[in-house]
């Protein structure tokens, strides 16, 4: 059974995108292969891109590698720049490549594409280029999966502090997006359903926050959060583990309900 609605191989115009967007450390890579390697062993006709140039031993073999483009250490090199300022270039000469992108997405054709972007998130999300090289995909829809790391976010007002940078990415780009708990393998399950709790039951949330800051400090943080709830910032949270696969299920759910439609692959 295939899930993708619509479409034929070979027609960019019907290709749909899930950009991975995370922290550093955050298991954003193993999100992207995962997702990948998820859809291809079904059978599924899926492709995956690589837009990290800084990026070393990926899990993946990429359709697309913006490394044989752009190669960070040479943009050191030439431009006598340490890592963070050739990351930084590298974004920007990026958008030279956005036609030789689309090339690749022409000739690849799947209907789904599964993106890798740089390791370091600020990079993509406050330059200009982030946008420009987003808007410039030659991509019928496109929806952007937030990775959260589990074990930063245990404590509460490290949890607020993920949800709010989520919520500067939908400022800057306006996709959907859907938020990735990731390395739940890593935590108590009394743990998992806590931060569970925060984002559906505020009011747990409320709760903790008074228990562990003053007053000033639990009130802003907890307003902040409400503020994204109300305008229903995340189309979805959900909490995974990307290396074993645990409760994948539910987001590969959330995938396919977003971009193709609702059409179930389970049973």
């Amino acid at each position: 059974m295939n899930i993708w609605s619509g479409g034929k191989k070979g027609n960019s115009k019907m290709s749909k995108a899930v950009v991975i967007v995370g922290l550093a450390g955050s298991g954003k890579t193993w999100v992207s292969y995962s997702i990948w390697d998820w859809f291809r062993n079904r059978k599924q006709d899926v492709s995956i891109f690589n837009l990290d140039p800084g990026a070393t031993n990926l899990p993946y073999n990429p359709d697309f590698d913006i490394r044989e483009e752009i190669d960070l250490w040479r943009v050191m090199e030439r431009y006598k720049l340490g890592p963070n300022g050739a990351l930084i270039v590298s974004m920007d000469l990026m958008v030279n490549s956005v036609e030789s992108i689309n090339k690749s997405i022409r000739s690849i054709g799947t209907p789904l594409i599964i993106i890798d972007t740089p390791g370091q998130m600020e990079v993509f999300l406050y330059r200009a280029s982030g946008k420009i090289i987003l808007d410039s995909l030659d991509i019928d829809e496109l929806l952007i999966i937030y990775v959260i790391d589990g074990l930063f976010a245990k404590d509460p007002r490290n949890f607020v502090s993920s949800i709010l940078l989520g919520g500067t990415l939908k400022m800057r780009f306006n996709f959907p997006l859907v938020s990735a708990l990731n390395k739940i393998d890593l935590l108590d399950e009394k743990d998992v359903k806590t931060l569970l709790k925060y984002f559906r039951s505020p009011l747990t949330l409320k709760k903790d926050l008074h228990t562990h800051y003053s007053t000033f400090e639990s009130d802003f943080i907890f307003k902040s959060f409400l503020l994204m709830k109300k305008y229903e910032i995340y189309t979805d949270f959900v909490p995974i583990s990307a290396v074993y696969l645990t409760n994948f299920y539910s987001l590969i759910a959330v995938i396919t309900r977003i971009l193709f439609g609702g059409e179930e692959y389970y049973s």
